[in-house]
């Protein structure tokens, strides 16, 4: 407690205790069937797909990329330039506030 972790057990064979992990599990596991049926994920296809999935926004409204480097990583995916520029990242994360701050005002 000191360190402020709190260790939560769950049962490993009761799989809905820990649903974020299943989910992601199921989404690699997909993946994997959809570009290395053989199983060999050291192809640029895997890359790429695996790329994507840490774009994907999550209920947050964010990646996994915006949420440990700040901003979305470039892809395959069409996008307009100034989709990065710092401009639009800083709208995004006032919107964001915004909506955090109204999501706290319909709680009290």
């Amino acid at each position: 407690m000191r360190w402020g972790v709190h260790h939560i057990i769950s049962s490993p064979h009761y799989p809905l205790s820990n649903s974020h992990a299943e989910a992601s599990v199921k989404a690699i596991k997909h993946l994997i069937l959809k570009t290395a049926p053989s199983g060999n994920i050291d192809c640029k296809e895997f890359d790429q797909g695996l790329l994507e999935l840490r774009n994907t926004s999550n209920f947050t409204g964010r990646s996994l990329a915006q949420i440990v480097y700040g901003c979305p990583l470039r892809t395959c995916v069409h996008a307009h330039p100034q989709s990065f520029s710092k401009e639009w990242q800083a709208k995004s994360e006032d919107c964001d506030c915004r909506a955090a701050a109204c999501d706290e005002q319909m709680k009290l």
